[in-house]
């Protein structure tokens, strides 16, 4: 049996195992057990990542052709409703008087707390994948083309104006100015003072935030322009099986007073609120994903394996560092060499 053993030890001329792994010390128990606990927190993590998946942003060409589109908007105008014309003109020269499908409710100006005043409007956080799941109730303004108190100091305006998915823009300006009117306002009775609680295009999501939400501009002058420059952009968010098709916008704005003619004693401009509006041919999809269960497991099986080989370099390292700094004998102690296998067997029992 002897002379059996040393022959197959011969012709083991590569072990698989290094004799660094062959023996016990408190040291390499300790990196064994660092080594588990990354292991199953690298674990945990991956199976956490994996199962909330992750949210892929994709920028396409919008082939979807839409014959109408819907502004929402919810604000009030420091002017009586009596004295206030809306319009819309888009670029192919249609027109649409938003007054028909608007509601216009007399109140008293005021500006609501926590609301945004004379602020440039350039900053906007776009929602989360999340936040709009939670966020997106759909609505419909219950009232169109509704009428009261026109005579109040101030005008609340608000409903959804279908307008054609083009280029144009949406004005709001006193009567007699721009087009023509029964009536004529007086230069001293304008005042385009306004705050905006809701502002958005495509389907009506009152929770949704939105550049113009919340914001207002408050003035002195009666012959101000206020002008909003929007680039809105259909997005898609979708999560599991859930979708969502809205829009959302960026804001460029501009505000100026009208100088008077000395001669004919009659604004150069037409003085008023405008909501300027461009779609983008693109579209951006929001969606989470999950990868593929199998890529899932060899991942998991790259980096164990990865994880491994990482521990064993560095505990190697460890114990030259350690060798280096305080000798060998020092590395020695309490080390005990590990028995088992085929050939320490027989070696022990040819002793014996």
């Amino acid at each position: 049996m002897d002379a059996f053993s040393k022959r197959v030890k011969t012709f083991d001329a590569f072990p698989k195992v290094d004799p660094q792994h062959q023996v016990r010390s408190q040291r390499g128990g300790l990196s064994s057990l660092l080594t588990y606990f990354f292991g199953l927190l690298i674990l945990w993590v991956e199976i956490g990542g994996y199962i909330g998946g992750y949210v892929d942003r994709q920028f396409l060409v919008d082939d979807v052709i839409r014959s109408d589109l819907s502004i929402n908007l919810d604000m009030i105008v420091a002017m009586p409703c009596e004295f206030l014309h809306t319009n819309v003109e888009d670029i192919t020269k249609d027109r649409f008087l938003a007054g028909e499908t608007l509601n216009f409710e007399g109140i008293k100006f005021f500006i609501p707390p926590g609301f945004s005043i004379n602020n440039p409007n350039d900053f906007h956080e776009t929602p989360n994948l999340d936040e709009v799941m939670q966020e997106s109730l759909r609505a419909e303004f219950s009232q169109l083309g509704h009428r009261v108190n026109e005579g109040a100091p101030a005008c609340h305006i608000f409903g959804s104006i279908p307008v054609n998915q083009v280029k144009g823009d949406f004005r709001i300006t006193a009567k007699g100015f721009g087009y023509r009117d029964r009536s004529f306002v007086p230069l001293e009775a304008l005042n385009f003072s306004h705050v905006i609680q809701e502002f958005s295009y495509g389907d009506f999501f009152p929770f949704l935030n939105n550049p113009l939400d919340a914001t207002g501009k408050v003035t002195e002058e009666n012959l101000q322009i206020y002008s909003y420059f929007s680039k809105v952009v259909p997005t898609l968010y979708e999560k599991l099986g859930l979708e969502v098709d809205t829009t959302q916008y960026s804001l460029t704005e501009n505000h100026h007073v009208v100088r008077v003619d000395p001669q004919t004693k009659r604004p150069r401009g037409i003085p008023g609120i405008y909501f300027a509006y461009e779609f983008e041919p693109i579209k951006l999809i929001i969606r989470e994903k999950r990868i593929p269960f199998l890529q899932f497991i060899a991942k998991l099986g790259t980096i164990a394996g990865g994880l491994i080989v990482a521990a064993g370099y560095f505990f190697r390292l460890y114990e030259k560092l350690l060798v280096l700094l305080f000798g060998k004998r020092y590395v020695e102690q309490g080390k005990e060499r590990k028995e088992g296998g085929l050939l320490d067997k027989e070696h022990s029992r040819a002793r014996e």
